[in-house]
This record gives C-alpha cells, sequence and structure tokens, in this order.
C-alpha cells in the first residue's frame, strides 16, 4: 500500500485507535504568507510556483508540496488511502450499520454522506490520473 511514510502508518493507526465516529482529513496546504509555504519553498518542496494548484478545478484537494522522500502523488493518493483503511474495517462498518438501523434520519444523512464519500474517492482517482 501507499503508506511509506512511518509517520502515515502511525497516524492512521491512531485514527483507529481513537475510533472517532467520521473523520475529516485534509492535505497541508501551503498558502503564500504562511510558514509551511514559506518553508516549502526555501527547501524546494515547493511544486507550484503560481500558488494556484491546492484545488484542482474539480474542487479536489491536490498536494502542492513534494518532499525529497515522498512525492506529491504518493501524498495525494495516502489521503484517499487513508480513508479507506479508516472507514473500511469490518468493525467500523458495523458500527455505522448499526447507528443507521436505530435512527432513520441518522441514516438517511449517512447515506447521503456514503454516495458524497464514494463520490470523493472517484474524483481523487480521476486527479490522480491526471496528476501522476
Amino acid at each position: 500500500m501507499l503508506f511509506r511514510s512511518e509517520t502515515n502508518k502511525e497516524t492512521i493507526q491512531f485514527a483507529k485507535e481513537c475510533n472517532p465516529t467520521t473523520i475529516q482529513v485534509s492535505l497541508a496546504a501551503a498558502y503564500p504568507g504562511t510558514f509551511l509555504y514559506n518553508q516549502a519553498k526555501q527547501n524546494g518542496w515547493l511544486m507550484h510556483e503560481d500558488h494556484g494548484r491546492l484545488v484542482a478545478d474539480e474542487g479536489i484537494q491536490v498536494s502542492s508540496i513534494s518532499y525529497p522522500h515522498l512525492s506529491s502523488e504518493e501524498i495525494f493518493e495516502s489521503l484517499a488511502d487513508f480513508y479507506k483503511k479508516f472507514y473500511f474495517r469490518p468493525g467500523k462498518i458495523w458500527e455505522l450499520t448499526s447507528e443507521m438501523l436505530q435512527d432513520w434520519e441518522l441514516m438517511k444523512r449517512r447515506l447521503r454522506e456514503g454516495v458524497e464519500f464514494f463520490q470523493f474517492l472517484s474524483g481523487r482517482e480521476d486527479e490522480g490520473a491526471k496528476v501522476a
């Protein structure tokens, strides 16, 4: 799998141990004027000097940073991999399903979120093909 960085492996393991009901994960965004932007620019990690490539046309967040040990493509792909490893566990699927079976309103909301989640994964796969 992609999680080549030990930090990524540790982060997903930590998320699994904490086991929140849902999770939101984002890529680090090197916005001009921030410490991360200045650090990335100084170290040659910044992928797009035009500052405009933090979000793709489809609204999908892309990685604007590439480290010597971890490429922007690996970072981009690791986000979807993170979600899959967190949500596609039998225990998590059972937990969410059990919760939905007890509350019709929650079921409707979770099903809507599920559709959005799969659209998100599909959109990332399309964008990943462009990034690679």
